[in-house]
């Protein structure tokens, strides 16, 4: 019986844990019960996709003493808008991979049928590069980890000018 009891409390205890892991920063940042949350949002310019335009806003969430600022993107969908809030500091390291990640495609010397070559961060979003052509790839976004949320883009672009426009609207909200 003790047996059971202890499984049960350490799958409880799990299922919890994994639950806390599969929040983004931005859930577990506004999901503090019990106290006044305030966000405020700052739009920025649409990002120009290959076939359809993201919306792009700085949010800025307050919490009593605490201030946290995320990048958003939005895409429009015809039941549900997929989104990523990416934290204000998961940014810098985005567009170093992304300057990494330019480099790498100037170079590259694959001859496979496929390519992809990308940068995900802990709460899903993704940039990157690929395709079946590595002269010419195509560069995408993926919004969130499950569901139809990749925008492609013919260069990277638009890509970062949005992460730049993004990182220079939160230095000016501070």
């Amino acid at each position: 019986m003790k047996f059971i009891i202890i499984s049960m409390l350490t799958l409880t205890a799990l299922l919890f844990s994994e639950e806390e892991k599969s929040l983004t920063k931005m859930d577990r940042f506004i999901s503090n019960v019990g106290t006044i949350i305030k966000l405020e949002n700052f739009q920025l310019s649409d990002v120009e996709a290959y076939s359809e335009v993201i919306n792009a806003k700085v949010r800025r969430a307050t919490s009593q003493d605490e201030v946290a600022f995320f990048l958003m993107f939005i895409k429009e969908d015809k039941y549900s808008d997929k989104s990523a809030a990416i934290a204000e500091d998961d940014l810098q390291d985005i567009m170093d991979a992304l300057e990494n990640l330019i480099e790498k495609s100037k170079n590259e010397t694959s001859t496979a049928d496929y390519l992809e070559n990308k940068f995900t961060t802990e709460d899903g979003f993704q940039i990157g590069y690929g395709g079946s052509d590595p002269s010419s790839p195509l560069w995408f976004m993926t919004l969130e980890k499950y569901g139809k949320s990749t925008i492609l883009f013919k260069s990277h672009e638009p890509i970062k000018k949005a992460l730049q426009e993004g990182i220079d609207k939160i230095s000016s909200l501070k």
